[in-house]
């Protein structure tokens, strides 16, 4: 029988990556989604598809009947996800199918990031002190019951996208800020309920990297340490990724350790994991783990760079193989995402020109589409990635065409 897997949600970067690595891997995936978004999806991705499932997710018990009964007709035995929301379902449909997932007893913990810092707490694994906050107006109490000091983070408890936090250098606008954070009450785009709580992050020092892992029945392969790159302010935005990390053997080996180690505190075994952590004064301390893939523009950076193709070893450890993500080339890239903070009519991105070391440049709105609102601080409407062979030149080259792309709004 061919291989077969399920995709749980079908609607971004990452899942499309994942779409293709299948179907170079000679594996047939099926999406389970929405049916307004299956529509919405590129019609390249929709052709590429073995079939569709049209689920609510927002009964978790339900999704997964209908689910292990649809699986159960098409000959599936393995379950991806396209972001870590789908995370908990995923382990339990695993579960069902006796296919390879995560701990089913730790899964809300890697989309709840307060059961998420008490599993980290739990496993000595070096992390922000968290404290969990139900209403404002308790707020700065519990702060200064923790021994907290400003700047603290403030977020919701469940989000993705850094949406909903806020850095705050003082008390002033914690109240507000912790507000914002409890009314995220549900994902905007499958409807999946939220806890309203909002958590208090001490604010850490020093730069900040990323690590996707890939795990195969608890043995786990790092790809490489990334150089994460954000806004500053209150409201923090990710501006881009640098490919690979730019420092000593010694420092990144510490990193990828206490990865590792908070990884396993998650219960994570077989599966793609995206982890943030910072580099301080102390040593390397997590921030927060997603199980699930990071953006199809992190993926495709870092095959740009290292020729490592994480969406087939993602898709080969939920098959149950042992997946191939080891460095094949030394090299370098560089992500840029392209944000605007104008709200109206997209016309366009304009000042892409030509350029050797540009590997991809991509829109993420056609020409008419409405982007901004009253509730968007910035929105996120495309990317560009160049190489070069180290780091450092990577950034120059992602600064200059930077430069000259501007985006196109008709307020």
């Amino acid at each position: 029988m061919a291989r077969a897997a399920l995709l749980l949600g079908v609607e971004n970067t990452a899942a499309e990556c994942i779409v293709r690595a299948a179907r170079r891997l000679d594996v047939r995936v099926h999406a389970a989604t929405h049916r307004d978004l299956y529509e919405r999806c590129r019609p390249q991705i929709r052709g590429e598809l073995g079939g569709v499932v049209f689920t609510d997710f927002r009964s978790a018990d339900q999704a997964v009947d209908q689910l292990a009964e649809y699986c159960a007709r098409q000959g599936i035995g393995a379950v991806a996800v396209s972001g870590a929301q789908f995370s908990p379902l995923a382990a339990a449909l695993a579960v069902r199918l006796g296919a390879p997932g995560h701990s089913v007893s730790l899964a809300a913990a890697s989309r709840h990031k307060w059961q998420m810092a008490q599993a980290l707490q739990r496993g000595g694994v070096p992390s922000a002190r968290t404290v969990a906050l139900v209403s404002f107006e308790a707020a700065e109490q519990r702060l200064a019951a923790a021994g907290l000091d400003y700047p603290v983070v403030v977020k919701p408890v469940e989000n993705t996208g850094s949406v909903g936090v806020s850095v705050m250098d003082g008390p002033g606008e914690l109240r507000p800020a912790v507000r914002r954070a409890l009314n995220h009450s549900s994902d905007a785009t499958y409807g999946l309920a939220y806890d309203t709580v909002a958590l208090a992050q001490e604010y850490l020092e020093g730069p900040e990297y990323s690590m996707v892992s890939v795990l195969h029945s608890g043995n786990c392969t790092h790809s490489v340490l990334t150089r994460k790159y954000t806004t500053e302010g209150r409201e923090r935005e990710e501006t881009g990724y640098t490919v690979p990390h730019g420092l000593d053997e010694r420092t990144a080996a510490r990193a990828a350790g206490t990865v590792l180690r908070g990884l396993r505190a998650l219960g994570l075994r077989d599966g793609i994991a995206h982890t943030d952590l910072k580099l301080t004064p102390d040593g390397p301390v997590l921030i927060e783990i997603d199980a699930g893939p990071p953006d199809g523009a992190v993926l495709q950076a870092i095959q740009h760079a290292t020729g490592i193709d994480l969406a087939e070893a993602y898709v080969q450890a939920v098959l149950g193989e042992e997946p191939t993500a080891r460095p094949v080339r030394p090299g370098a890239a560089a992500l840029r995402f392209i944000n605007t903070s104008a709200h109206g009519t997209f016309r366009g991105l304009t000042g892409l020109v030509l350029n050797p070391h540009l590997a991809a440049a991509r829109s993420y709105v056609d020409p008419g589409e409405l982007v901004g609102g009253a509730a968007a601080t910035h929105t996120r409407v495309g990317h560009v990635i160049v190489t070069a062979d180290a780091p450092a030149e990577a950034d120059r080259r992602a600064e200059a065409v930077m430069t000259l792309v501007d985006c196109d709004v008709e307020a």
